[in-house]
């Protein structure tokens, strides 16, 4: 079992190796146990280009289950190295990031100003789930998930 490492400002990082993406299925990718977490950030990483149909991606907490974005993102044809983050707003779709520019700090991990909180979502046990609407060709995505434990015993593993 890996070893969890401390993310300056945003807590624990648990990362999951790539693999295929998931076509017209709720693929988990990180499994909540212990108590509920703050999500702090989730961010996909293309290692293969999807190519194919028109694609979109979603995240979910599979309790409820409970959508974390508009789940209208396109990413068909994005190219390697191509991130996807959440806003922190369940109404906006996954932000996309162009290969090789830089993405501004504040939109990757949503901050509010008023409360002092780097987090995106609180989450109880559970699992943090992706899927991605049908396309031709299947791509490949690596991800990687931030989060501050809220009970004594919660911790988060990469399925």
């Amino acid at each position: 079992m890996a070893v969890p490492v401390s993310v300056q400002g945003l807590g624990i990082r648990v990362s999951r190796a790539a693999a295929a993406d998931p076509q017209n299925a709720w693929q988990t990718l990180f499994t909540i146990s212990g108590g509920a977490i703050l999500l702090t950030a989730l961010v996909g990483a293309r290692t293969v280009i999807q190519a194919g149909g028109a694609s979109t991606m979603q995240f979910r907490h599979s309790i409820g289950p409970t959508v974390l974005d508009a789940g209208t993102a396109a990413i068909t044809g994005d190219d390697v190295l191509t991130a996807y983050w959440l806003t922190g707003d369940t109404t906006d779709p996954i932000q996309v990031g162009v290969v090789g520019a830089p993405v501004m700090a504040g939109r990757v991990v949503a901050t509010s100003t008023t409360y002092g909180s780097p987090g995106l979502f609180v989450l109880s046990a559970g699992n943090v789930q992706v899927t991605m609407t049908a396309a031709v060709g299947t791509g490949s995505t690596g991800y990687t998930l931030c989060y501050i434990p809220l009970a004594s015993g919660a911790r988060v593993v990469a399925a």
